[in-house]
């Protein structure tokens, strides 16, 4: 059966997994369904597993984050997409939401607030809409203005349509297995012509990891370092991502480029 929307949750380890299932299950409103991906186990229980709306996906050996969620975006027929971490929660029909503000120029984001885990509560005193990402091309967070176009996302949670997520390759796998999405989101809207944005019609929120034993898949010696060096080399004396960076004002530390 062809859904509205496919949510990819790529996991390893992930201990509020089957509250994030959970979360969905209750506040989606669409025809949408849910992929999980359980990367190199198999004996991960997953919460409403008899719910039609949810699949499993196993792999019985490590694929790591990129190429789990490509994985997940193999088995969806779904008109769109959206990536999201297995420890998340989310607004009353976020997905229809965002749906109504689809199109084949964007790639979308709730607007983002801290979860605790342990309550499952969300702080909504302060809500995150815009991303930008520095010379290194590490993610930072912009200057709130009320402007729902960004420079880039984070990358917990997004939505592209189906077409798109494959012909801009928004999950390169010779990135690495983690890091640098979101400079990887921005660059993939930019070379398109399209935008990156944030609606204020559906919110989430994400729990922030503070130290690498929290994380569930390996990040290496210098978590994303592969996947920020990899993309300076691709475009850090590229034209286009200095009319990008000038479009957006020169946010974090940039300059200019020479």
């Amino acid at each position: 059966m062809t859904r509205d929307l496919s949510i990819l949750i790529p996991t390893r380890n992930e201990e509020w997994v089957r509250k994030t299932i959970a979360d969905i299950i209750e506040h989606i409103e669409a025809d949408t369904e849910i992929l999980v991906g359980i990367d190199g186990s198999d004996d991960v229980e997953i919460a409403e597993e008899n719910n039609d709306r949810v699949r499993k996906h196993f792999t019985g050996k490590v694929l790591g984050q990129r190429a789990m969620t490509n994985e997940l975006a193999r088995l969806s027929d779904a008109k769109y997409v959206m990536k999201t971490d297995g420890h998340c929660s989310f607004s009353q029909g976020f997905d229809a939401a965002m749906m109504r503000q689809m199109d084949e120029k964007t790639i979308l984001a709730p607007q983002m607030g801290v979860l605790t885990p342990q309550s499952w509560a969300i702080n909504g005193k302060k809500m995150t809409t815009r991303y930008c990402f520095d010379t290194n091309f590490v993610m930072q967070y912009d200057q709130e203005n009320g402007n729902e176009e960004t420079m880039c996302l984070q990358g917990s949670c997004w939505m592209i349509s189906r077409e798109n997520y494959w012909k801009w390759n928004v999950c390169d796998e010779m990135l690495g297995s983690w890091g640098g999405q979101a400079a990887e989101l921005g660059i993939a809207a930019w070379l398109h012509d399209a935008r990156c944005r944030t609606t204020r019609d559906a919110y989430y929120g994400h729990v922030f990891r503070h130290s690498d034993k929290d994380f569930p898949y390996e990040r290496g010696e210098s978590p994303g370092k592969f996947a920020t060096e990899e993309l300076k080399r691709r475009y850090g004396n590229d034209p286009r991502i200095k009319e990008m960076v000038n479009y957006f004002g020169f946010p974090a530390d940039w300059k200019s480029m020479n």
